[in-house]
This record gives C-alpha cells, sequence and structure tokens, in this order.
C-alpha cells in the first residue's frame, strides 16, 4: 500500500488565523505552513512547530539534505500523509529523481543511497517505530561508520521531531489536499532550482551553544541536558516550558500524558519524570499505577478521564483510528482543550522516544 492509499478523515478542527503566531512563523521558516491556523487555539504548539525546525534551530553535525530524508522516512513509516507530501516535496526541490523517491519509498535499504546515510535512516526508523526503544546499543553501527555522539544525538532528534510533527497533523487529520497536489505538480520540476536557492538561503550553520544555567533546569531537563551544545536544547527547553506554563490544561493532565506515552513505549527515564511531576501534582505514587495500568479512576476530573485513554491510543494508532478518535475527544471537550491535548501527546510521543541521547554520554 502507498501512502496515497493510506486513509485519511475530515479534518476535526476549525482553522483559526493569528496574524501574530502567523509572522513568527514566517519569520522562523520563511513560510507559513497550511497546517499553522489549526493549532492557534494553542500558541505553543505553533510557536514550537517554527522554533523546533531545523530553521529555528539550526543543524550544526548532521547535513539538511540528510534531515530532509529522515522526515521522508519517519512520516512514511508513520503513514502520515500530510508531513509526506510536505517532505516529498522538499526532495524534489532537492533535485532527487521521482524514481529515487519511489526507491525509497518502496525500501530505503536497497535506494540508491550511501550506506552511512542508509544507516542514519535506519536509525531514524528504528526510533519512530520504538519496537524496543532505541538505546545506545543501537548506536554502535552508526559510531563505527564515523558518527560522532553529537551527530547522532542530532540525528536522533530530528527523527523524534518528525514523531512529533507526525502525531501533530494525523491527530485532527489536517488537510493533505494542498501539499499533495504540490508534490505532484508538472511545474515543481522547473521551479526546482530557484526554490532550492530560496531554501539553502534560509539553512544555518550555528556553532556548539552550551546552555544557560537556568535552562538546565525544569521538567524533562534530563533530554535537554543531554543535546547541550546543539542548538536543538534551548529551542526544546522553550517549547516545554511553553507547553508546561499553558493553562489549557492542567499540569496534572501534561503530567499524566507523559506518564501514560511513557509507559506504554517503555520509557523508564519518561515515566520516572513524569512521576516526578505528579508528586508535586497529585496523585500520589500508589494511585498513578492503577492509572497507568487501567486508563481510568474515581481520582480523575471529567477532563483527565477523557484524556488519559486518548493519550495511550495516540502511540501506535493508524491514522483514520487516531483521527477518529480526536474527533471523539471533540465531543467531550471544547476545541481549544482538544488541540492542546493533541500537542501534548503528540510532544510526549517525540520525547519519550528520545531517550537515546541520554545514553550517549
Amino acid at each position: 500500500m502507498t501512502l496515497h492509499e493510506v486513509e485519511w478523515d475530515a479534518c476535526v478542527l476549525e482553522p483559526r488565523y493569528d496574524r501574530e503566531l502567523e509572522s513568527f512563523v514566517r519569520r522562523e521558516v520563511g513560510t507559513v505552513p497550511s497546517s499553522v491556523p489549526y493549532f492557534t487555539a494553542s500558541p505553543w504548539i505553533v510557536r514550537s512547530m517554527a522554533s523546533l525546525s531545523y530553521f529555528g534551530a539550526p543543524l550544526v553535525y548532521i547535513d539538511y539534505p540528510l534531515a530532509d530524508l529522515v522526515g521522508l522516512v519517519v512520516s512514511q513509516d508513520n503513514s502520515c500523509r500530510y508531513c509526506y507530501g510536505i517532505q516529498r516535496t522538499v526532495m524534489r526541490v532537492h533535485g532527487m529523481p521521482e524514481a529515487q523517491i519511489r526507491q525509497i519509498e518502496q525500501n530505503f535499504l536497497e535506494a540508491e543511497i550511501d550506506p552511512r546515510t542508509k544507516l542514519a535512516l535506519d536509525f531514524a526508523r528504528r526510533i519512530s517505530r520504538a519496537s524496543p526503544l532505541v538505546s545506545a546499543l543501537d548506536a554502535v553501527a552508526l559510531r563505527e561508520a564515523g558518527w560522532s555522539n553529537p551527530a547522532i544525538k542530532e540525528l536522533a532528534f530530528q527523527a523524534a521531531l518528525n514523531v512529533y510533527m507526525n502525531r501533530l497533523m494525523t491527530a485532527p487529520a489536517i488537510p493533505i489536499a494542498s501539499v499533495e497536489r504540490a508534490a505532484e505538480h508538472w511545474a515543481l520540476g522547473w521551479l526546482a532550482p530557484l526554490l532550492r536557492l530560496v531554501m539553502r538561503r534560509r539553512w544555518r550553520r550555528s556553532g556548539v551553544a552550551p546552555l544557560e544555567p537556568e535552562q538546565r533546569t525544569g521538567p524533562w531537563s534530563y533530554l535537554v541536558c543531554a543535546l547541550d551544545g546543539l542548538p536543538a536544547a534551548g529551542a526544546l527547553r522553550t517549547a516545554l516550558d511553553e507547553m508546561w506554563e499553558s493553562t489549557l490544561l492542567s499540569r496534572r493532565a501534561k503530567a499524566l500524558i507523559f506518564a501514560v506515552i511513557a509507559r506504554g513505549l517503555d520509557c523508564s527515564l519518561g515515566e520516572r519524570e513524569a512521576r516526578g511531576l505528579l508528586d508535586e501534582t497529585g496523585p500520589s505514587t500508589d494511585e498513578v499505577d492503577p492509572i497507568l495500568t487501567h486508563l481510568g479512576s474515581t481520582l480523575l476530573d471529567p477532563v483527565e478521564a477523557a484524556i488519559v485513554p486518548f493519550a495511550r491510543g495516540s502511540i501506535r494508532a493508524r491514522p483514520v483510528q487516531l483521527q477518529q478518535r480526536t474527533r471523539a475527544l471533540l465531543e467531550r471537550l471544547p476545541p481549544e482543550l482538544v488541540v492542546e491535548t493533541v500537542g501534548v501527546c503528540a510532544l510526549a510521543n517525540g520525547l519519550c522516544r528520545l531517550g537515546v541521547v541520554a545514553q550517549l554520554e
């Protein structure tokens, strides 16, 4: 089955336009993706889409075309038609022939790309699948091929970022018609050289950027500190802080989402972090286990009772299943809470797959 055959529901959200947020995204990325208006109810999500991208957090160790290949492979692995359509367009802008894109789509391990790139793409796909979670042992082959630990961390972050974006676009079924038309448009081949020039002018290289002392603390600091030296570290710290400070969902609700997803992925570091946050907000340790096991409890308020099973279902659901669950959630919660729930679940799915970076010290 090709990605064009993957079932994709009608969008469950209504777009809301926000000039200030759109201006921020345009400054960071150079354009405003069609997905932006669907997430403006929770501003941190929109800002993170731009600031965590390689435009907002420039690459240091890996090439930009490789980062886009990672996006292509991870989006295909997650069956995200929206992100895959965008990445397919980007690869054509890079000058990759249609035949080679199809080779990668069918089996990148047999495609005509160099062995070092294949290793990187295989590592990225393993992070996406998280079956089991990637560990330091999975990075041995990369190190033997000449990859440094900082480069492996940057590669892992790009894979986890795409998991985040895939869940973000898939759960509410962000409309795909325009991005898929662009990927197949006959004029793209003629415009590619100009678009490639514009894109490369926005690519920036960044030197090593150590975290400031105040950036080393806060929720999920073990991941932020593990990325120290990469621009992604500071960008992730900001995104996490803004997510945590958002008042749409309570901190307890957000910690429960992370705990549920960490448990579902067998991410011990992530579950320990979420439990630590729940120690501050409740429920108690003895009360958390039944919630994580049964995905429900009389201790949960109505919002938490709705989002806890949704979070568990966001880990491995097929697109249309996840979209139907989002539609059902919208029947129980206001749209702005659904948007934030989707964002927190998407971020948790990405970060709970990123624990390998804390093992590469």
